[in-house]
């Protein structure tokens, strides 16, 4: 089923209904009830694997004929957005092809995106660590931090070389969404635009 031209899920529990853009009942014994959301990544295998290579795989029955990068063809159509209960902001993907790294804020939050237009892997992480709020550059093909210079992999939010090897970047749930559904669902959204645009 669709709601607001987005997809609806149904519990089989209770027969309530779901938006996933919301993670929240919109009809049925669970009304208004909220899902936990939590951080996840929509990426290609070959990214997914360098990233992580001690990943185990759960081969399921296809439901679509195809699903790859060519998905993303025509990025206006794409943002990963961030809300929490008062104010949502997304960052369309034909700006962050302009611009993949993004030092920026959610309310008080400091985040930074993460985006990579080869595979279409968006991520948004908390850049506090350690009570230091972190400015993320790409220098050298390598995404590195302003304050310290320490080298992070920018898929799993890790530092990997520098004073801060070892360190781990907080995952946020960042949610990929069609520009339209999310103007829908976040009809208050601010939206980020690169630098000139």
């Amino acid at each position: 089923m669709l709601w607001n031209r987005s997809l609806v899920m149904r519990d089989l529990e209770t027969g309530s209904l779901w938006s996933h853009l919301l993670g929240r009942a919109m009809a049925g014994k669970l009304k208004g009830k909220e899902l936990e959301i939590i951080p996840s990544t929509i990426t290609d295998w070959k990214t997914w694997q360098l990233a992580h290579p001690e990943t185990t795989v759960v081969m399921l029955s296809r439901t679509a004929r195809e699903f790859n990068r060519q998905m993303y063809r025509d990025p206006t159509k794409f943002v990963i957005g961030l809300s929490d209960r008062n104010t949502a902001k997304a960052w369309p993907y034909d700006q962050l092809i302009l611009q993949p790294i993004v030092n920026d804020r959610l309310n008080d939050k400091p985040v930074v995106v993460f985006f990579d237009e080869r595979s279409g892997a968006a991520v948004i992480y908390d850049r506090r660590v350690n009570g230091q709020t972190l400015s993320f550059v790409l220098r050298e093909d390598k995404v590195v931090d302003e304050q310290t210079g320490s080298s992070w992999n920018w898929m799993r939010g890790e530092a990997n070389g520098g004073k801060l090897e070892g360190e781990q970047l907080a995952p946020l749930t960042g949610v990929i969404s069609f520009t339209k559904a999310w103007e829908v669902f976040h009809p208050n959204s601010s939206y980020w635009k690169a630098a000139g645009n």
